[in-house]
């Protein structure tokens, strides 16, 4: 009797739950039009399938499905509407702060110190926010091209020469994936914090790899997991930048002039107080994190292309360095007008940028009802926002999985359909650092060797993040 008790008692449960979850999705369309899609299972939704699949293939088998470039799901317990396409970017791109305002994962709030939106800030935390606005106009000024050019001309190129000597001179073999990833944090330190110490950057190397992996992951903070892992990178990290900030005042008071990215951030100055030390390191470690990976994966992956052919892509980029030289003068460090000039190497970085995107997409909130592609978007829903949906597409790009940058050289792209840095208010700040970075390198590489891969057809791995799985093994010879 108690066994029959029991089992009738587990399926009256199970019912119950099925019919609160039937129930919640039908309270939640109401007698709006709401886009296709179902919201998954009770409890884990569809979180399981976007975290841990590769989010083209999603993208893919849900407009399957659907036919449709917008579909409703559930993530992380939030209802959410995946948007993708040219009409999707443009509306997400004009649309900001009308209709759409920022969200961020719960993920990115715990690792970054950002303020729960759904906790008030209350009169301190306004106050705060007055003080930090001085930082973001001292960033933007920074990040301009004349910003970059002037800071790096001149340290970029001393970078640039130190590792090349360190890490490529008398080699005839290598992996290209970890040394252009220790490169990109080399740079990161010395152009952000003003370190140019290895040592130093060294130590943080595998704390910003963590940090990396723990934006898409479960937030569970326990011993062991990718996300416990991520939060204690992300404290030790913190702690580091606040420390240089405590130096900066120090040698700021003293008049000691710097040209890093902290020290101008710390002379933000706001009704006579400094921004608070708390936010300019959120500030600066969110910077590092979202440019030094992807740059090292976009040149990892560049260079695996120039060197897999067709030969006429590396004679291209070959013939149009050899006109930047020869225009410069041997020796003498690219400006700005050398970096413009580079259009066909931008072509091939932008090709790398469609197969091989850093970024999946972005969160937003609805802040009203909005309708779009007749279809109802309710107010307080989440959007995701899979600005790489149309990098694969054939809709979009013929023969859309071959490497073609001639496809950028011809501007066959229609509009917003292939926007690597987002668009609209919140673009990527570092587009410019990101070019300058890339261009340069690639320019001190091809002007000083040649290579062959040893593993043509090496493994892509990871979900969200292409990984090369054998760090781009290849063989090397000094022009």
């Amino acid at each position: 009797m108690d066994f029959f008790m029991q089992s009738l008692l587990l399926i009256m449960i199970t019912l119950l739950v099925i019919s609160i979850f039937v129930l919640n999705q039908k309270n939640q369309s109401g007698t709006k039009t709401l886009p296709p899609g179902t919201f998954g299972w009770p409890i884990v939704n569809e979180t399981y399938q976007f975290l841990f699949k590769r989010i083209d293939h999603f993208l893919q088998e849900k407009h399957k499905k659907h036919s449709s470039e917008i579909f409703k799901t559930k993530l992380l317990g939030e209802p959410t509407v995946v948007l993708y396409g040219p009409n999707a970017n443009k509306f997400v791109s004009t649309n900001e702060p009308q209709h759409v305002k920022v969200w961020y994962l719960r993920t990115q709030r715990m690792l970054f110190n950002l303020p729960d939106p759904d906790q008030p800030h209350g009169k301190k935390a306004a106050k705060q926010d007055a003080v930090v606005a001085a930082a973001p106009v001292k960033i933007l000024g920074f990040l301009k091209p004349e910003g970059l050019v002037r800071y790096m001309g001149c340290n970029i190129e001393s970078i640039m020469q130190q590792h090349f000597m360190k890490n490529w001179e008398g080699k005839t073999e290598l992996k290209v994936y970890p040394l252009v990833k220790n490169f990109a944090l080399s740079l990161a330190y010395q152009f952000y914090l003003g370190i140019d110490d290895p040592l130093h950057v060294a130590k943080f190397g595998s704390k910003f790899d963590d940090l990396y992996s723990g934006i898409y992951a479960v937030p569970a903070n326990i011993p062991g997991t990718t996300f416990h892992r991520a939060m204690k990178a992300a404290n030790e990290i913190r702690e580091d930048i606040q420390l240089l900030i405590k130096k900066k005042i120090d040698d700021l008071s003293k008049g000691i002039v710097m040209n890093d990215l902290l020290a101008h951030i710390v002379g933000a100055v706001e009704d006579g107080k400094y921004v608070p030390k708390i936010e300019i390191s959120n500030i600066i470690m969110g910077l590092m994190n979202s440019s030094y990976t992807p740059i090292a994966i976009t040149l990892a992956f560049m260079i695996k292309h120039i060197g897999l052919g067709p030969q006429h892509i590396y004679q291209k980029i070959v013939s149009e360095h050899a006109e930047i030289t020869e225009s410069k003068g041997a020796g003498a460090a690219l400006d700005w007008e050398s970096i413009q000039k580079m259009k066909y190497t931008w072509c091939v970085a932008q090709e790398t940028m469609r197969l091989y995107p850093t970024a999946p997409g972005a969160f937003r909130e609805a802040v009203t009802d909005i309708t779009f592609e007749g279809f109802t978007i309710p107010k307080g829903w989440k959007i995701f926002w899979a600005m790489m949906g149309t990098n694969k597409n054939e809709k979009y790009f013929d023969e859309a999985e071959s490497f073609d940058p001639s496809r950028f050289e011809e501007n066959v792209a229609g509009p917003y359909s292939f926007i690597p840095f987002g668009g609209g208010a919140r673009s990527c700040p570092g587009k410019d650092y990101t070019r300058l970075v890339i261009l340069t390198f690639i320019h001190n590489l091809i002007t000083k060797f040649s290579w062959q891969l040893m593993l043509p057809h090496e493994q892509v791995l990871g979900s969200l993040v292409p990984l090369p799985a054998e760090g781009i093994p290849i063989r090397i010879r000094h022009l």
